[in-house]
């Protein structure tokens, strides 16, 4: 049955009236291929992320006091799981570590290795470290006298480069390996002893006094001190000879070569 024209726009009002009753916002259906994302992640239905979440990293400093060597400060190596630095001034920075327990071990020549552990947080940390020197009170005694007795008189380079040959040799495998006992050492030749330096055969290695020449054994600590920190100008040498007190046909004029200092010829 057809409705009477003017009846047209009373039943739009009527259907509107009832869509709107029936809680419909929207006359305009969503496609079915649109998904409506989960709006809390406490949401139970929310799926699981594939996205892992990143470690916390923290940071070491570490600040390391050299013992027995006054103001001179060597280089060490510093290890801490995967990670290793050479400390700079002595200090360090090792970034990028997880939270978590380490074993640190530290390495300078001329020291006793430091081994520790640190527990690592979420924030910065921080590490103060004394290494102790390996040479006694005793041995770093007579290594004065020692540089004292052989370069008293050459400039400050030439007693640092006395002091690093001693020191070199110590590091040698053809020598000894204790400080007193490179010093103290004597070959066989031909049946006659000889001592590896001369200041231990005519005694002028008991002449320093620190009591009377404070300065002067102040000044021999201060070349092995620095020797001890890393300063070689001998070059690696493993000794010394005078070239005017040497004959030219002498052992020492064959070995090779690598400067010349004041009146000493170092060698390897």
């Amino acid at each position: 049955m057809l409705l009477p024209k003017h009846s047209l726009p009373f039943l739009a009002v009527t259907v509107t009236l009832v869509i709107l009753a029936s809680g419909c916002t929207s006359l305009t259906p969503m496609p079915p291929d649109v998904e409506i994302p989960p709006t809390s992640p406490e949401d139970p239905e929310s799926p699981p992320s594939d996205t892992p979440t990143p470690p916390i990293l923290s940071t070491l400093r570490g600040v390391i006091e050299f013992e027995g060597i006054g103001d001179f400060t060597p280089s060490a190596t510093v290890h801490i799981g995967s990670h290793q630095v050479v400390s700079d001034d002595g200090q360090f920075t090792i970034s990028g570590l997880e939270a978590g327990k380490y074993e640190i071990h530290i390495m300078a020549d001329h020291f006793h290795t430091y081994k520790g552990s640190i527990t690592i947080a979420s924030e910065s940390v921080l590490l103060e470290v004394t290494m102790k020197m390996l040479y006694t009170p005793e041995e770093m005694d007579l290594f004065a006298r020692l540089v004292y007795a052989e370069s008293a008189g050459e400039p400050a380079f030439g007693q640092i480069a006395v002091a690093a040959s001693v020191l070199n040799r110590l590091a040698d495998s053809r020598y000894p390996d204790t400080l007193r006992d490179v010093i103290m050492q004597t070959v066989e030749v031909d049946g006659r002893v000889y001592y590896q330096y001369s200041p231990i055969l005519d005694g002028r290695i008991w002449e320093l006094d620190p009591k009377t020449q404070p300065e002067a054994y102040a000044t021999s600590m201060e070349a092995i001190f620095a020797a001890i920190a890393g300063e070689d100008p001998s070059q690696g040498a493993t000794g010394f000879y005078n070239p005017s007190k040497v004959s030219p046909t002498s052992w020492v004029t064959q070995q090779p070569r690598t400067v010349r200092i004041g009146n000493h010829q170092f060698f390897l």
